[in-house]
């Protein structure tokens, strides 16, 4: 470890994995026998309307420990179990696969204590659980609903756990659709399109075989699709509700306007960010320097469609006659396409600054448009070739006027132009549907065209013109 830390003074214990199982997912099933030889299946005790929560430790693991003496999972086990309200399961998982009975005992030096006395919910001796889940810390608290999401609520008191049982949903009646919380936020450059996808699960006890959702920015709406299939109780299908050419960050509302026995869980929402760094060419530079761990350290550049375009990494560690060195890459691009650049730390602390200096930068022609170096484990950026934003003299780009904006019509363009150029002016709408189009023939000099979008319904649009090698794209929004 690049770190001096004494183990006991961190709040978790890790054990080397990549990353736990995401909040909001599907947990996946398990059937485990405790150290008195009782056989549990996850999705049985789920089915039968329980919320489970599961401690997943280490016996060697202070911190667990220290959580499991805290009584917390005891008391929510004696009051909301089987004995008190019946309302929670409670399980242990010992997720070391190095350690036995013994070690639950508190005989062996890889012990804590005693884990067993005066443990009143199950013990599960079985490591390939916590691998199942994901594991990569001790102790990893989770929450799993009866529609079987799982969240990892960490070391909350008694209380706490209990109130978190009231965000689960459970099949009650035999027609109920609800949407799941989105798997992270959307990404996207700007002008760019993205995919909306919404997470329909029926939580009816009849089988689902359609829906219609709709998705909304705000009062626009995006996309409206009709889904059909056969959906079985707590089963998930992920709902493609459209493809629209994002334009500003904001929030995406998903909602199932299809009738059903509860519309209170009809709707749920996700995050959206867009980028606007361009790069001004299809040839681009990447240049990176580890800090002294490169060891730690790989990178990727990935297509629109997530593929990898481009990937290194990881690079030697530094010693005092090698220090780090700075490496450059040249990538040839396609013009017109958003790109991500991830940059990952494998120890967690980023590339600078405490262990060498190191960063990455992204360049056209020796002009930086994206740098960092600085962050925990993942550094994500977006950035999008238009090779005809680099052109030296556009004096499009730089006169273009376009009021009013809001309009309620009548849209003017003020222009000026060094040559008589055809010109083609375009707008299109958010899902990326060109709903007008005028071919003109602009003279030189400073113009002005007058375009009229009162047939077209209230909204946010993109405005693009383009007069010869030239081209700029303007939002504007009709309000009538």
């Amino acid at each position: 470890m690049k770190k001096n830390l004494l183990i006991a003074a961190l709040a978790l214990c890790s054990v080397g994995a990549t990353a736990q199982i995401a909040d909001n997912s599907i947990c996946p099933d398990w059937t485990g026998t405790d150290i008195n030889g009782n056989t549990y299946n996850l999705y049985s005790i789920l089915d039968s309307g329980y919320t489970v929560f599961i401690d997943v430790s280490a016996t060697w693991c202070g911190p667990c420990w220290n959580y499991h003496n805290s009584g917390a999972l005891e008391t929510l086990y004696t009051t909301h179990g089987p004995a008190g309200d019946d309302a929670v399961r409670v399980f242990m998982i010992e997720g070391d696969g190095t350690t036995g009975m013994a070690d639950l005992q508190g005989n062996t030096s890889s012990s804590q204590g005693n884990w067993i006395q005066g443990t009143p919910y199950p013990i599960i001796d079985d490591a390939s659980i916590g691998d199942l889940l994901e594991i990569t810390y001790f102790p990893t608290i989770y929450k799993v609903c009866p529609n079987r999401v799982i969240k990892e609520e960490g070391q909350k008191s008694a209380a706490q756990l209990w109130a978190a049982v009231s965000s689960c949903q459970s099949a009650t009646s035999p027609t109920d659709g609800t949407l799941l919380p989105a798997m992270g936020s959307l990404k996207t450059c700007q002008g760019s399109g993205v995919d909306l996808v919404a997470r329909l699960q029926n939580l009816g006890t009849s089988p689902m075989t359609s829906a219609t959702i709709e998705a909304r920015q705000g009062t626009t709406v995006l996309g409206t699709t009709n889904w059909t299939g056969t959906l079985n109780t707590y089963d998930v299908a992920n709902v493609t509700v459209g493809n629209f050419v994002a334009q500003n960050s904001g929030t995406i509302t998903y909602q199932i306007t299809s009738t059903d026995d509860n519309a209170t869980n009809n709707n749920s929402t996700q995050s959206l960010s867009t980028s606007n760094t361009i790069a001004p060419s299809t040839n681009v530079t990447f240049e990176i320097k580890t800090d002294n761990y490169g060891s730690e350290t790989r990178w990727k550049l990935f297509n629109p469609d997530g593929t990898i375009f481009a990937q290194g990494g990881p690079y030697t560690n530094a010693t005092s006659s090698n220090p780090p060195v700075a490496h450059t890459y040249n990538w040839a691009l396609t013009d017109v396409t958003c790109y991500k650049l991830q940059v990952t730390d494998a120890y967690g602390d980023g590339m600078c600054c405490n262990y060498g200096n190191g960063y990455y930068k992204v360049m056209v022609d020796g002009n930086i448009i994206l740098q960092g170096g600085q962050f925990a484990s993942e550094d994500n950026k977006l950035f999008k070739t238009d090779a005809a934003s680099g052109i030296a003299d556009n004096e499009l780009s730089r006169s273009l006027n376009i009021y009013p904006n809001p309009t309620t019509g009548l849209v003017n363009l003020e222009y000026n132009l060094d040559q008589a150029s055809a010109m083609t002016v375009s707008v299109t709408d958010v899902v990326g549907k060109v709903v007008m189009s005028r071919d003109l023939r602009a003279a030189s000099g400073a113009q002005r065209q007058t375009l009229d979008l009162g047939n077209l319904s209230n909204g946010m649009y993109l405005l693009k013109v383009v007069a010869g090698n030239r081209q700029v794209t303007r939002t504007i929004t009709l309000d009538k």
